[in-house]
């Protein structure tokens, strides 16, 4: 039986989503369907959309677009919106960020007094809001994870951050490191590899 395609090329997010969402919807039982997608963002907003529900797929590679083959199994229940996972990193770019990062290597700011390093961590924070551009990304690595934590001085304003679509990455060897994975509260935890592909590509990098 000839699978079902899904062109969602030249469509932006949360359109592919959208598509896919209702293919889903409209595969009863179980049947497989071919997504075709051209750009890398909404291939990820896709996936993880999948993943986080539990839909099969396999991704291959042609040469100007992206193939997602999509499997339904029984009757999936959808429990995610699917326009939520539209990455507001892309829709917000242009105005809120100019591609630098800012990492947090420490929970305090500078070198000396503790209690003094604490203030002005807690200071430079609640102030990136009020800053133009937004940066792109904020890292936490070292005891800079900690910053992230539920009972962090500062932890509702990373989440107001993220809502405007500033990526938060938490190292998750540091969080494990200091015993406080379960309690990070914001962010995402992250490996090596994505932090320096960030700190790669980033037009600008700060370190308070």
């Amino acid at each position: 039986m000839k699978r079902s395609i899904i062109d969602a090329r030249g469509e932006l997010c949360p359109k592919p989503l959208i598509m896919s969402k209702k293919a889903l919807e409209d595969t009863l039982v179980s049947g497989t369907f071919d997504l075709l997608l051209d750009n890398e963002t909404s291939r990820e907003n896709v996936e993880r959309y999948l993943l986080d529900n539990n839909i099969d797929f396999f991704s291959s590679d042609k040469d100007e677009y992206f193939i997602l083959t999509i499997s339904k199994k029984g009757e999936s229940v959808l429990t995610s919106d699917a326009e939520e996972y539209c990455s507001l990193q892309m829709q917000m770019q242009n105005i809120n960020s100019a591609g630098h990062i800012i990492c947090f290597k420490k929970d305090k700011m500078g070198s000396g007094d503790d209690d003094l390093g604490s203030i002005l961590i807690k200071a430079c924070i609640n102030t990136i809001r009020e800053i133009t551009p937004l940066p792109e990304k904020i890292i936490f690595y070292n005891s800079g994870v900690k910053l992230a934590t539920s009972s962090s001085p500062v932890i509702d304003s990373l989440k107001e951050l993220e809502k405007t679509g500033v990526t938060v990455l938490i190292c998750g060897t540091c969080a494990d490191f200091y015993q406080i994975k379960p309690d990070i509260a914001v962010g995402r935890i992250s490996n090596m590899y994505d932090i320096l592909e960030a700190l790669t590509s980033a037009s600008k990098i700060i370190y308070p």
